[in-house]
């Protein structure tokens, strides 16, 4: 089979079509099984199947016929299972951030319903617009001492609520 192998990378390199689909035809399941062991996933597998054989179109010409071509495609196969591997980690920490991101502000938009008018207001002021406690206490007219503590007094509410609602869950 391996003589046969290099005979066929040999007209791969000289650019015969034939040569690198009856190439595909002896090795497909060979990579495929490789690439499966990794990936658990026959989607994810065809895929990466793929581009080791488009990889392998591309660089035909560098390609050693001497070496081990079954060897040299299962490391082009790895590369691109761990690739995979890797982007589909990155798109898994990516939901269950904006899932999680998503049930915080829930959370937190629930406890603010629950505050005290005033203490809503200041606290978004403060947090959500970015304003000064000097402003604010022009805004709603008490002094900077009292918005300082209805800040004060409004977190530790909204972390109370928030706590309270996280054990709940």
């Amino acid at each position: 089979m391996e003589d046969k192998l290099k005979m066929l990378v040999l007209q791969i390199k000289d650019g015969n079509k034939d040569a690198f689909t009856e190439f595909y035809r002896l090795t497909v399941r060979y990579v495929y099984s490789v690439v499966y062991a990794y990936l658990l996933s026959n989607e994810d597998t065809e895929d990466v199947v793929q581009n080791t054989y488009l990889k392998l179109y591309v660089i035909r010409k560098r390609v050693d016929p001497e070496k081990s071509i079954l060897a040299y495609m299962k490391r082009i196969a790895i590369n691109y299972a761990f690739k995979q591997m890797r982007q589909k980690r990155k798109v898994a920490a990516k939901e269950t951030s904006f899932a999680s991101d998503e049930g915080i502000k829930e959370l937190v938009q629930e406890a603010l319903k629950k505050l005290d008018e005033k203490d809503r207001i200041v606290i978004a002021l403060h947090y959500l617009g970015n304003t000064s406690v000097k402003e604010i206490s022009l805004l709603v007219n008490e002094k900077e001492g009292s918005v300082k503590s209805r800040l004060f007094r409004a977190r530790k509410k909204l972390k109370e609520m928030i706590n309270d609602e996280t054990i709940r869950r």
